[in-house]
Parts: C-alpha cells; structure tokens; sequence
C-alpha cells in the first residue's frame, strides 16, 4: 500500500526587510518537531496522519506523505478519556494521540511513528513508499537514528525500543519505569530523558545496558519537581530542558552528574511537544519567545520575539513550529537581541 499523496506547492510569505523570518510555510494539521535531513525538512502532521516534506531551496511543501487516518485514531483512542484539553496540559499522554508523534532520518530511509497500530515505519524519501512496517507492541512517542540504530522511546508503556535499522527488525527493549521521552545520540551513548521519574538515563549502546540514572535537580526558583523532556549533545556537555519550571540542565558525561542548572524561558506549547535545537553558536529553545544559550558560558546569548512550540536547526536556519500550525523559518544570525 503506497503512502505518499499528491505532491503540494504552498506559496511561502516573503522574508521582512533585515529580520530574522525568512518564510511561514504551511503544512498539515498540529505539526510536531522538524527534522532536517536527506536534502529536505520533514515535519510530523500530527493531527492529520501526514508527514510534510519542505524543500529548504524553495521554502514550500513539495510532497504530503500519508501515514495513517488520524481522525477514527483519534475517536476510539483519546475521544474516551473526554476533551483533549482537560488533560493535555499536565500529562505528556496526550501524544498517544499524535499520528505520526515523531519522525527521524537514518541509513538514507525516513523513519516515522505510527501510532495507531504501534509500529515503525521505513519510507522512501523520493516518494514516500514505505519500505518496511516495523512492529514495536508499544505506543511510540520519540525516536531518534543513527546508521546502526533507530531508538523508540515509549512514554505510556515504560520501555526504550532499539530497531536495527539495516534488518528493520527490534532487536532490543529495555524497560525505564517512570515515562521515557526524550532522546539524544552520541556515538555509542543513547540519553534518554525519564520524565515522570525526574531523571536522565545513560544506555550504552554496545551493550543495549542503562550504565547510569543521573536525577535532575531544581533551582532555587523551582516551585515543582522538574520535568525532564528534550535531550541534546553539544560542546562536549548533555543538555536537558525541564517542562514546566523554567530550569535548563548540563550534564558531564564524564561524571554522569548534573554540573548546573540555568533558569531558561519557560515552555508554552502543547505538553511533550518541547525540543532543542542545536546550532553552531548555541542551544536553541522554543517558547513565548526563541531563547539561544551559549553552552561555553550556561547564560543566554539571544533571544528573538517569536514564539515556538517545537524547533531544528540546518541549512542555516531554525525551523520553528508556531502555535497556529505553520513552520516558520528563521535565520539566528539576523536575530540581534539578547
């Protein structure tokens, strides 16, 4: 069965004399977290069960890939539980309810979460064919790849997933009491964040083996335990942003311990849709506004007036989910505010 729909064209705005937007590009229903990759930005249309491909040349959607049909999902899996917004501001549960929840690129394929029968699908990026159809037994929420391994982390159902990505077959699931979300790769270490539990786990990949459980601390300003959601690498450091709280913390993978913690903007989007986005000068970050922090100094570098829920950085620019369903392209250079 194919899954790509009739390529699209959407006319992107034009870029504002000397400011940092470039476009606003439309794309599906409730897009989550861009990915940049294979010549193209890949978004998550959550609410509708598409994936949009971007070409970065051009600044339009140029092809709609079908997934699944979000709508009977939606009804039969969230409907019961009542109004999606009476629980989706406390619980990152609410991402049972995203078809695909995430997307990731690894070994030349597009790797996306099906979310209404629990597997993993490989597609083609020319044309959205899919290659395989991985099934995982587990509600996906995140997944991040590499070219040995795709990993799935499963909020709901407590467990990590490993996918070999050249045999598409799961090879391993450990089990991380406490609502794994988060994921960053680095080399043979995969970070996941445990958000209910309020820790960062460290899983050696060669050994598919949780080596340390590293508990994320407040700041003096915390009014609530801290809720760790999106994991990055940079500048030798793992960062970690807490939900919620406004705290942001560095992790030293030498120690495995939390070396400090920064009072960060606090996120303001739909709950487990948070993300950092990692760009040559610093550690970018959505929110009421885009906030930048330098990883050489732990303090804020700049911050633009935009608001973002979810964020990527590539080809020079950040790719910004808005609050109204667009993605917005926006050059960090031309910020010019702290």
């Amino acid at each position: 069965m194919t899954v790509a729909l009739a390529a699209t064209a959407c006319t992107a705005s034009p870029a504002p004399p000397n400011g940092p937007l470039l476009a606003t590009i439309a794309v599906g229903l409730r897009p989550a977290t861009p990915v940049v990759g294979l010549g193209a930005i890949w978004v998550p249309n959550t609410g509708d069960g598409t994936l949009s491909r971007i070409d970065p040349a051009s600044n339009r959607t140029v092809a709609t890939f079908r997934v699944g049909n979000a709508e009977p999902f939606y009804q039969s899996v969230c409907r019961p539980y009542g109004s999606i917004h009476s629980w989706m501001v406390t619980t990152f549960h609410v991402r049972r309810c995203d078809l695909p929840s995430s997307v990731a690129i690894g070994n030349g394929l597009v790797w996306v979460a099906k979310n209404d029968t629990k597997e993993i699908l490989a597609l083609d990026p020319k044309d959205g064919r899919r290659v395989a159809a991985i099934p995982i037994g587990v509600t996906p929420f995140e997944l991040k790849a590499n070219d040995q391994a795709l990993w799935v982390t499963s909020y709901d159902d407590n467990v990590v997933v490993r996918i070999d990505i050249r045999s598409k077959t799961v090879v391993q699931t450990i089990t991380q009491l406490g609502g794994p979300s988060g994921l960053a790769l680095d080399g043979d270490t995969v970070w996941v964040a445990v958000s209910r539990s309020g820790t960062v786990v460290r899983i050696d990949a060669r050994t598919n083996q949780v080596v340390a459980t590293i508990p994320i601390p407040c700041s003096a300003t915390c009014w609530s335990a801290p809720t760790p959601l999106p994991v990055a690498v940079s500048n030798g450091a793992v960062w970690v942003r807490n939900e919620g709280i406004g705290t942001m913390s560095r992790i030293d993978p030498t120690s495995n311990t939390v070396a400090a913690t920064l009072d960060v903007n606090t996120f303001n989007g739909r709950s487990g849709q948070d993300a950092i986005a990692v760009s040559p000068s610093g550690l970018w970050l959505g929110g009421v506004r885009l906030e930048e922090i330098d990883p050489r100094t732990n303090r804020d570098a700049q911050t633009i007036d935009q608001p973002g829920i979810a964020l990527a950085y590539g080809d020079g620019s950040l790719w910004v989910t808005d609050i109204v369903g667009h993605v917005l392209r926006i050059d960090p250079r031309q910020a010019g505010g702290g």
